[in-house]
């Protein structure tokens, strides 16, 4: 149990016009911030024709066979954008065998190596020095053919800061712009490629790619560290240094308007530089919420932000170093946010420390609340200390009123149901009550009878409607669609019920490294939801789901959208979520027990991991280390595919049942397609007689083709299954001979 003392902050809510110090510098930066936005017509840089010129940029290397080159748009004396028009060639390599798998999942390629006609160069580094080293240039205006051809390529469209960028590229070319060196900013648009490499962001290299002509955004297909600091093996794929770490939270917040949401903050945040030296640092914030002004250790300080965009590039005034700590305090206000705290790269979570001043009236619910006391006529307050570390925090909010009816677990923890005055059994889709607290009682049970009782928790609140869950909120709306169409074949209600609740185990206080274990996020309290089903309502409505996220992963792999689940926020939600939950499927065939039946090898494997997933900061290869333990045997060829690749096999079966000396056999032929040549998995089969009875057993299958024989058996069989208990994500074609 964490203990910790709430520090209230005394920052004044004093929202000016003035969104920073103005500084000198800053004058500065605002010009020429503008100045790499300059259009490009009639802009006057310097030309040159150039031969069989090579430049290697880390793992990337361009050839400019021959053409013309223009150098534009100069800040402190030098350019910063180059346009080559004519024959070249660009190779980049890529040497993870998951960053090979990403690529080929986008592009159909696991290497680039690409022509080009046109190359859009925005540059922060010793570009335009090696190519005057060889060529002589002249000043002279960009023609419009030039121009025209730049802008078909839509290098300068893709280069924009828009809200599909994590940063401001801007901002980022600017900043390596201010440290000028032979390892600064490059980002290269060519064919449908894009290569950047930005020394300011924790994987330094990426690949993106343009799916076809005319896309608005390119596809990120690969990342990874620059080449002296890059790891080959994919296990260390989420081993890599953020710039910058929140260690501590805090803030002193006001709540207003008719839905009691309106926000008002002063929030603190106590960053630790992991770089380094660091002058300028990334940070973000919900681009919902307006910033006023940020002070860093107490002082107004210089910062630049785009409307709508959640990228703070913060300006301080002197470098610091590894191993600081700075203060660094938002004043913002805005509605409609489902993240009100200012965060960064790194995922880390930290405990928060919350003043609250609310409306009277409202009621709120929160982990970790204090008692609710009157501040005046108007406005009630009250404190908030988390009762565990969380990447993000949320809170519910009800201007109606509510009725409470409690009600205790088998294992002793209250529950706590919210009723909503508003909600009447004459609303469409409401949910009954008895049958609203039965499934999520149910569901609680069962998951406290597999995990043990969730963390920090000795009452739960469950929230008839709203936002998200936390610890001790478990947000189950009362108002749902359930009673007809799908949601009758997966579960009705026991699958939103079951879903909401399974997050008390896995859920915000969840510590993924990095955002290459998202696929976590969902997939687990997904399938342990599965689980409760299958318990509850029976095998059938557990395989329906099963069938569903299958038949969602077939529809993405015939329009080619499938990524490895370890890129992480690369990968499309559907992938993540999907797939991850057939994997944690997979890893529970590998580890049942077919002789008893038994399944304890898979819950001891679960429950390990929910404690491992929320007592300590865990990254994929955790999760290998732990399921090869309970499975007793290496699992790299299960992880290799399942996690690092994309992807599913599919088998063209056919078998006969013959007899040799009185005696039964089932012999098969398995040829496996669109999997590589060393592909392998055990693949669960059963053998039925006609008295009723059945055999399983499991067959590793390997390679493009394989053989197998079952048996001897007594009798005749009557029927023989392939990938029974669906042990692995495939489509499979059986045939008998």
């Amino acid at each position: 149990m964490y203990i910790r003392v709430l520090i209230v902050i005394s920052l004044l809510f004093c929202f000016s016009s003035s969104a920073t110090a103005k500084t000198d510098f800053f004058k500065k930066f605002k010009k020429d911030y503008n100045q790499l936005s300059r259009d490009l017509l009639n802009h006057e840089g310097e030309i040159a024709t150039v031969e069989n010129f090579v430049y290697k940029k880390d793992v990337a290397t361009f050839t400019l066979s021959k053409g013309v080159i223009h150098l534009l748009r100069y800040v402190n004396g030098r350019p910063t954008t180059a346009i080559f028009v004519g024959d070249g060639f660009a190779t980049v390599e890529v040497n993870s065998h998951l960053e090979q798998q990403a690529l080929l999942s986008v592009t159909k390629k696991n290497v680039v190596e690409s022509k080009f006609h046109v190359l859009f160069i925005r540059f922060a580094d010793d570009f335009d020095l090696k190519l005057k080293e060889r060529f002589t240039f002249e000043t002279k205006e960009l023609e419009w053919k030039i121009f025209n051809a730049a802008k078909e390529a839509q290098g300068e469209n893709f280069f924009l800061p828009i809200i599909q960028h994590l940063h401001d590229n801007y901002f980022q070319l600017l900043r390596s712009i201010y440290e000028r060196n032979e390892n600064g900013y490059f980002w290269a648009d060519f064919d449908r490629y894009i290569f950047s490499f930005d020394p300011n962001r924790p994987e330094e290299v990426q690949v993106e790619y343009e799916f076809q002509g005319g896309d608005f955004m390119p596809r990120l297909a690969a990342t990874f560290r620059r080449k002296e600091m890059a790891t080959v093996e994919d296990t260390s794929r989420s081993s890599f240094p953020f710039p910058t770490t929140i260690v501590d939270r805090r803030a002193d917040i006001e709540l207003s308007g008719l839905d009691g949401r309106k926000l008002k903050a002063a929030a603190t945040i106590d960053l630790v530089i992991n770089k380094d030296s660091l002058k300028f640092i990334s940070t973000f914030l919900q681009f919902n919420l307006k910033t006023d002004s940020i002070y860093y250790n107490g002082k107004r300080v210089d910062y630049w932000r785009r409307r709508d965009f959640e990228h703070i590039g913060i300006i301080l005034p002197e470098y610091r170093y590894k191993g600081d700590t700075i203060k660094l305090t938002y004043f913002y206000k805005g509605t409609n946010f489902d993240h009100f705290e200012p965060y960064v790269e790194d995922r880390s979570p930290t405990l928060h420390s919350f003043n609250f001043t609310v409306p009277r009236g409202y009621n709120y619910y929160m982990p970790g609340m204090s008692e609710v006391t009157k501040k005046d006529g108007k406005h009630d307050q009250f404190t908030v200390v988390s009762p565990g570390p969380s990447e993000r925090f949320f809170f519910h909010v009800y201007a109606s009123g509510n009725d409470t009816v409690t009600t205790t677990s088998d294992i002793g923890i209250s529950i706590d149901f919210l009723t909503s005055l508003n909600f009447t059994k004459k609303e469409r889709c409401f949910i009954p009550h008895e049958m609203y607290r039965q499934s999520v009682l149910n569901a609680f049970n069962y998951f406290s009878s597999i995990l043990g009782p969730p963390l920090y928790a000795f009452s739960e609140y469950v929230i008839p409607e709203g936002f998200q869950s936390m610890p001790g909120l478990i947000k189950v709306p009362q108002l749902a669609c359930v009673t007809s169409g799908g949601w009758e074949a997966v579960g009705g209600f026991d699958a939103i019920s079951g879903n909401g609740v399974a997050r008390q185990w896995f859920g915000t206080m969840m510590r993924p490294a990095t955002h290459k274990e998202t696929w976590t996020e969902d997939a687990l309290p997904q399938y342990l939801c599965m689980m409760y089903i299958q318990k509850n309502l029976g095998g059938e409505f557990y395989n329906t789901n099963l069938f569903g996220h299958r038949d969602s992963l077939y529809y993405i792999q015939d329009v080619d959208r499938d990524m490895p689940l370890a890129t992480g926020v690369r990968a499309d939600p559907a992938v993540r979520s999907n797939k991850g939950i057939w994997l944690i499927h997979m890893l529970r065939m590998l580890m049942y027990d077919l002789d008893s039946g038994s399944e304890k090898t898979f819950l001891k494997f679960i429950r390990e991991l929910y404690m491992t997933m929320n007592y300590r900061t865990y990254r994929n290869v955790d999760i290998q280390r732990l399921a090869e333990k309970h499975y007793g045997k290496p699992l790299d060829w299960f992880f290799n595919e399942w996690l690092y690749s994309f992807d599913m096999p599919t088998y063209n079966v056919k078998y006969s049942i013959d007899s040799k000396d009185g005696k039964y056999f089932v012999n098969g032929t398995v040829r496996t397609e669109r999997m590589q040549p060393d592909f392998t998995m055990p693949i669960i089969m059963r053998v039925a007689f006609d008295n009723g009875e059945s055999t399983f057993m499991r067959e590793t299958i390997s390679g493009k083709e394989s053989t197998f024989t079952l048996g001897p058996f007594e009798t005749k069989p009557k029927e023989f299954i392939f990938n029974e208990l669906y042990s692995v994500l495939s489509r499979d074609k059986v045939d008998k001979k």
